[in-house]
C-alpha cells in the first residue's frame, strides 16, 4: 500500500480557534502546533513533545480473568534538523516464551505545513521492525515517513497483556522537552499496586475519582478507581558523561503489582519481604535448585580430583576460567537460568544466569563457598532497598570466599580478571541470595584504580616528526581495549587508524597475562606545526583530553565514574640541531582528597620532558562536587594542550 498523501486546507484542520493553544488529541492538530517554530522555555531544543497522553486499564477476557490494557498517543514537533533522529520510534512489549504481548491499533502519521497546506503522511501498514531487546523484551521499531525539520510526527498504539504485573510506567521526563505529559491508570480492586514518584517535586497533578461505570466479575460488582497524573513544562533531561542509567534520574512514575484479591476471598501478597524474596530465590527451580544440579553434575563436567591438591584461589580461577573458556555468553542479561543444567552443558552458551550460576554449582563441588549476588546492570539503574520488588534485578553475579576474603566473580567475559566483575555489572549493590543469613547487601563499587600509560618520543624535524608511541593500561582500561583489540595484530592496527595520525608501525611491546596489564606501542610521521622558523610541538599530540565532557552549569545527580581512574602522559621531546627552547608553559599542581594533578615540564640536555598525570581518586563524586570536577577537567584540557615552543638559533 503506498503512503497516503493527504492536503488539507489548513482552515479545516484547526482543532481550536486560540492560536496560543496546542492541541492534545490525536488527529486534531492546532495552528499553535504549526506555529511553533522555536520551543521558549529551551531555545536549544531540536525537537518538542507537545503531548504524551497514556493510559492503562482492565478488560475481561474469555477466559474469566482480565487482560491489562496500555494505550498511548504521542505528538512531536521537529524543530531543528537533529530532532529528525527524534522520528525513530520504539515500542518495546513484553513476553514469556512463546506469549507475547499485543500490539495493535497502531496509527501513525507526518504532518508537514507546505504551500499554505498541511500535508499528511499516513505510515505504511506493516512497515516496522520488531527485534529481541533481552530475554523478556522485544522492540517494535518504527521510522516515520517524509520527517523534515518543521515536521509534526504523531503516533498511537495500544498493548494488550495477558501480564498483569506489567502495568506500564511512566516517563514524564525525556531528552527533549515535553508541553504537556499524562498519564491515567484504571484500578480495580482484585490487583492492588503501589507507585514510586521519581523527582516529580511539586509539579506532579494528581487526581483520583470512582468512575460512574459499574461492572460485574464473578458476580462481584465493581467500579473502577480512575488516577491520573499529569504535569507540564517538562525540562529535557540533559545527559552528559559519567551518569549510570537516566532511569535513575529522569522524572517518572514507577508501578508495581504489591496483592491480588481473588473472588473467593483469598488474597496473594506480591510485594513481599526480602527475607521471604531470598528464600523464594533460593528454591526457585531456574535459580537456586538450578545450582544444586549443576553442583551434582559437577564431576561430568570438570575433573574435581584434579583439584583436591589445589589451593582455593587455584580452583577459583580454574573454575571461573575453565566456564569462560568453554562456555559462551548469548550477550542476554538474565536472573534466572533460560535452560536446563544438562542443555547448557550441551550447548555451550547461554545467557548471564545460566553461565553464573553453572560456575557457583562447580565451585561449591570443589569445595569454595560461592553464592549468588542478585544485581541491577548500570543500564537498568539502581535497586531501592525500601521496596522488596524482584523486578528491580536484571542479572546475576557471584561472590566466593577464598582464604576468608569474599571476592565477586562473573563469567560471562574471558577479558575481564577473574576477581573482577564486568563494568556494566558496577552499580551501587547488589543483593546476597543466602536463606541462611540475615539480608545482606554486597557493595558493587570498585576500589581498584584503572591506570593508562602513554609515552611519546618526539623527534621533530623543519618537514616531519617521527614519534613512538608506547601505550599501558591496567584494570578496566586493559579489559576494555583486550575486548577490542585481543591479540590481533589487524584489530590494532584498525584501532590505531581510526584514533590517530598515520601510523608506519604498531605491534604488541608485551604479551601479558590476560587477567592483568595490557601493552602495545605504534610509530607514526607528523608535519610539525611551524611559523616564522619556530616549531609549535603538542607533547601529547592530540591523545589528551581535548573537551570538558562536563558542560551543564550545574547537575542534580552523582559523577559516576565506574572506578578510580589514573592516567600518565609522558612526552620526551628531543630538541634538534639548530633550535633551542623559546617556550614552556609553568609547572602547576592539584592535589586533594578527591583529585590530583602534576603537570611538570624540564628541560635535560637536549630533551623536554613534560608528564601530566591525572587521578580521580573516588569512583563516585556526589552531585555537590560537580563544580570542582568540572573545574579539574577544565585543567586536564587546557594543561594537555599546551605547546612547547622552539625557535631557531
Amino acid at each position: 500500500m503506498k503512503n497516503l498523501l493527504i492536503a488539507l486546507f489548513t482552515i479545516l484542520c484547526f482543532s481550536v480557534a486560540n492560536a496560543q493553544n496546542f492541541s492534545f488529541d490525536y488527529g486534531k492538530v492546532s495552528k499553535a502546533d504549526i506555529d511553533l517554530k522555536e520551543y521558549d522555555k529551551d531555545k536549544t531544543a531540536e525537537a518538542v513533545v507537545i503531548y504524551d497522553k497514556g493510559s492503562s486499564y482492565f478488560r475481561q477476557n474469555i477466559n474469566s480473568g482480565f487482560d491489562l490494557i496500555f494505550e498511548r498517543s504521542k505528538r512531536i514537533k521537529i524543530l531543528k534538523e537533529a530532532g529528525i533522529e527524534y522520528a525513530e520510534i520504539e515500542i518495546p512489549f513484553y513476553r514469556e516464551g512463546n506469549i507475547y504481548e499485543k500490539i495493535y491499533d497502531l496509527k501513525a502519521c507526518t504532518y508537514n505545513f507546505e504551500d499554505g497546506r498541511l500535508n499528511r503522511t499516513e505510515l505504511q501498514a506493516d512497515s516496522w521492525n520488531d527485534g529481541i531487546y533481552n530475554d523478556y523484551w522485544m522492540v517494535r521499531k518504527i521510522a516515520m515517513p517524509n520527517v523534515k525539520a518543521g515536521s509534526i510526527i504523531e503516533f498511537t498504539y495500544k498493548i494488550s497483556s495477558q501480564y498483569v504485573f506489567n502495568l506500564r510506567d511512566w516517563e514524564f521526563q525525556s531528552k527533549i522537552p515535553t508541553i504537556y505529559s499524562e498519564y491515567t491508570a484504571a484500578m480495580i480492586p482484585f490487583y492492588e499496586y503501589i507507585y514510586l514518584a521519581q523527582r516529580t517535586g511539586t509539579s506532579l497533578k494528581k487526581e483520583s475519582y470512582t468512575d460512574k461505570s459499574s461492572h460485574e466479575f464473578a458476580r462481584i460488582e465493581y467500579k473502577d478507581v480512575i488516577n491520573k497524573f499529569s504535569m507540564s513544562d517538562i525540562p529535557a533531561f540533559n545527559s552528559e558523561d559519567y551518569i549510570t542509567s537516566i532511569n535513575d534520574y529522569i522524572i517518572k512514575l514507577d508501578f508495581q503489582l504489591a496483592k491480588i484479591n481473588y473472588p473467593n476471598g483469598g488474597d496473594k501478597e506480591i510485594m513481599t519481604t526480602w527475607p521471604k524474596m531470598i528464600k523464594e530465590y533460593s528454591v526457585h527451580p531456574d535459580f537456586g535448585k538450578y545450582v544444586k544440579k549443576c553442583e551434582s553434575s559437577a564431576s561430568k563436567i570438570i575433573d574435581l580430583n584434579a583439584l583436591k591438591d589445589k589451593t582455593a584461589t587455584e580452583k577459583f580461577d580454574y573454575i571461573v576460567s575453565y566456564v569462560k573458556n568453554n562456555y559462551s555468553w548469548n550477550e542476554y542479561n538474565g536472573k534466572y537460568a533460560s535452560k536446563s543444567a544438562n542443555d547448557i552443558v550441551k550447548d555451550k552458551y547461554g545467557n548471564a544466569a545460566d553461565l553464573n550460576l553453572l560456575t557457583i554449582g562447580l565451585l561449591r563441588a570443589a569445595g569454595i563457598d560461592a553464592t549468588p549476588v542478585l544485581i541491577s546492570t548500570r543500564e537498568n539503574g539502581k535497586v531501592s532497598d525500601n521496596y522488596p520488588f524482584t523486578h528491580y534485578f536484571n542479572y546475576v553475579i557471584l561472590m566466593a570466599n577464598i582464604d576468608g576474603k569474599n571476592v565477586l566473580s562473573d563469567a560471562t567475559d574471558s577479558n575481564v580478571a577473574n576477581n573482577r566483575i564486568p563494568s556494566r555489572c558496577i552499580n551501587d549493590r547488589g543483593l546476597l541470595i543466602d536463606p541462611d543469613q540475615d539480608v545482606k547487601w554486597i557493595g558493587l563499587q570498585c576500589k581498584f584504580p584503572s591506570i593508562s600509560a602513554l609515552d611519546f618520543t618526539i623527534d621533530p624535524a623543519k618537514e616531519t616528526s617521527n614519534v613512538m608511541v608506547r601505550s599501558f593500561a591496567s584494570e578496566y582500561k586493559a579489559f576494555r581495549l583486550k575486548s577490542i583489540i585481543g591479540d590481533d595484530k589487524n584489530k590494532l592496527d584498525d584501532y590505531l587508524e581510526e584514533r590517530d595520525y598515520k601510523i608506519d608501525r604498531a605491534d604488541f611491546s608485551e604479551i601479558s597475562d590476560k587477567s592483568k596489564e595490557f601493552r602495545y606501542e605504534y610509530d607514526l610521521t607528523m608535519t610539525p606545526e611551524s611559523i616564522n622558523e619556530k616549531l609549535y610541538i603538542k607533547p601529547f599530540l592530540n591523545k589528551s583530553l581535548q573537551d570538558n565532557p562536563l558542560n551543564q552549569p550545574s547537575r542534580s545527580y552523582p559523577i559516576d565514574m565506574t572506578y578510580p581512574t589514573k592516567s600518565i602522559l609522558t612526552s620526551n621531546i628531543i630538541i634538534p640541531e639548530g633550535y633551542e627552547l623559546d617556550y614552556q608553559p609553568e609547572n602547576y599542581k592539584i592535589k586533594n582528597n578527591l583529585f590530583e594533578l602534576n603537570y611538570s615540564v624540564e628541560q635535560i640536555e637536549d630533551r623536554i620532558r613534560v608528564i601530566l598525570l591525572t587521578d580521580f581518586k573516588e569512583s563516585v563524586y556526589d552531585a555537590s562536587d560537580y563544580s570542582k570536577i568540572q573545574f579539574y577537567f577544565n585543567e586536564i584540557v587546557k594543561r594537555g594542550n599546551e605547546k612547547i615552543v622552539l625557535k631557531k638559533i
